[in-house]
């Protein structure tokens, strides 16, 4: 049976760094639900369309978030891994937390240009608020298919890297119950760490 790494406690991700990671998360899930039902449910087309927008200025949101959180991070390490973790596990994590980065700057940027590359030349509203500008694509739609095939896939590998690391997260708090895990879970104490 595998030990507790009770020197795994201490260190945690800053604040701002768990809101960002399980805000984003929030909406990444959210936007992959959007993403299947809008691809495989029979849908009115009002509400179809209603959908679509707010995929649109969701992905547009999150694209925001995620770019900030890249920034903040530049600044904000992460804590470190406890001793007890196997090197090859250390390196799964570091090559999966990269990809799931590209994952998250790919989808939405796919998103966007595929909504600039669109033939209907829609706006891309945000809640109705004001137009986010697209991307400068010619009009007759010739990029469309392509980038539609590139947002597709880019968020299959999303969701399969976000499965991967949901389960290495349970597995790091319920099976090897080291620590890793509530690393990054909200803390609702506010008088201590920033």
């Amino acid at each position: 049976m595998i030990q507790p790494d009770m020197s795994a406690v201490a260190p945690r991700y800053t604040r701002m760094a768990s809101l960002l990671h399980w805000l984003i998360a929030a909406l990444i899930l959210t936007q992959i639900g959007l993403g299947l039902v809008m691809d495989h449910a029979t849908l009115d087309d009002m509400v179809a369309f209603s959908l679509f927008q707010t995929h649109r200025a969701l992905g547009i949101v999150a694209l925001v978030l995620i770019a900030f959180r890249l920034f903040w991070r530049l600044g904000h390490k992460p804590p470190v891994l406890p001793a007890s973790v196997a090197p090859m596990v250390r390196k799964l994590a570091a090559s999966t937390h990269f990809l799931l980065y590209v994952g998250q700057m790919v989808s939405p940027l796919s998103g966007w240009a595929l909504a600039s590359a669109s033939s209907l030349a829609l706006p891309l509203s945000l809640f109705g608020l004001f137009d986010w500008p697209l991307l400068p694509f010619p009009a007759d739609g010739r990029f469309e298919a392509p980038l539609r095939e590139v947002h597709h896939w880019a968020g299959w590998m999303l969701a399969a890297l976000i499965a991967g690391h949901i389960a290495a997260a349970l597995w790091h708090g319920l099976i090897r119950k080291d620590g890793v895990f509530t690393q990054i879970l909200p803390r609702f104490s506010w008088s201590k760490r920033p």
